[in-house]
């Protein structure tokens, strides 16, 4: 277990002050500026650069963070293994991941995981690529699944499957009847799309309109599959998703999910992402294995 007085230097510069770290702690705010004092004496160095508006780590004390947050992830290892094999199956599972991902897919997973390991519970963010990036590189979770994400060196892809995206509209619309579609069939009605350029869905649009000449003008740009669901069953507009994002809709007759032709939107990549180098848990491990069969189940 770490020291206490590492615990303390992790929480000032999560919180950036050491009377917000104090609360978070538990810990009167001048015993803990005491404790940080004698650590910097100790090792004849300044930590933390005291700022007008909070405290930020120097050099020296991102070296010492880097330290005590790899041994936080080691005794969290060493902890799974131990449970492991002591037959207690515990554990907790972080991951970011695409609101596409979040509504069928990962709860189906997750489920199934529990069923044989009821041990282990997670926590599931939803967030865009950007996001779920910098949260795998900080190793604030372990896991991140993302529809089509760009490269990143410092990133490793477990596993990637293939899933198109598909033009979702209501089940009235007047291409609801349609075995399939092109974009330039789409354009003649209001669109919706995610409102970031990097998003991996909206990538593969604005890549087939450059290619074909064609100008995409969203009436919607959001970053809710609930609002664009509601856009295209109210407004009789068209959105596009992977056919998991929508599954439960379809289901109920609520929308209409029709595969798009143009093959540049078939090279759209589902991705299990975590940071290169790190090593994973033992319960994280083999979610993996499950997740990655219920991955390409879709296929």
């Amino acid at each position: 277990m770490l020291p206490r007085v590492f615990i303390y230097i992790d929480a000032i510069a999560r919180a950036g002050s050491i009377r917000k770290a104090a609360e978070q702690v538990h810990v009167a705010a001048s015993a803990l500026n005491r404790q940080l004092l004698d650590l910097e004496q100790e090792l004849g160095v300044e930590l933390f650069e005291r700022l007008p508006r909070g405290m930020r780590a120097t050099a020296a004390g991102e070296l010492l963070l880097a330290h005590i947050r790899k041994q936080e992830r080691e005794f969290e290892l060493l902890r799974s293994q131990l449970d492991n094999l002591r037959g207690l199956r515990r554990g907790h599972i972080r991951i970011t991941a695409h609101e596409s991902a979040t509504r069928e897919l990962l709860p189906r997973a997750i489920s199934a995981f529990r069923t044989e390991y009821p041990g282990v519970s997670f926590t599931v963010n939803m967030g865009t690529t950007a996001r779920t990036f910098e949260e795998l590189q900080n190793d604030t979770v372990e896991l991140g699944l993302l529809f089509n994400p760009p490269s990143n060196a410092l990133l490793t892809r477990l596993v990637e499957v293939k899933t198109p995206l598909y033009a979702v509209v209501a089940s009235d619309h007047p291409l609801a009847d349609r075995k399939s579609l092109r974009l330039s069939d789409c354009l003649a009605y209001p669109l919706a799309l995610m409102n970031s350029s990097a998003a991996g869905g909206r990538n593969l649009i604005e890549a087939l309109a450059r290619q074909s000449g064609h100008v995409i003008n969203p009436v919607l740009q959001t970053d809710s599959f609930e609002l664009m669901g509601q856009f295209a069953r109210q407004s009789g507009g068209i959105f596009f998703q992977l056919a998991v994002g929508v599954a439960a809709e379809v289901a109920r007759g609520e929308l209409v999910a029709i595969p798009l032709g143009d093959p540049i939107l078939a090279r759209g990549r589902l991705v299990l992402l975590a940071r290169r180098g790190r090593t994973l848990s033992v319960p994280t491990l083999r979610f993996v294995h499950y997740l990655e069969e219920h991955m390409h189940a879709l296929v």
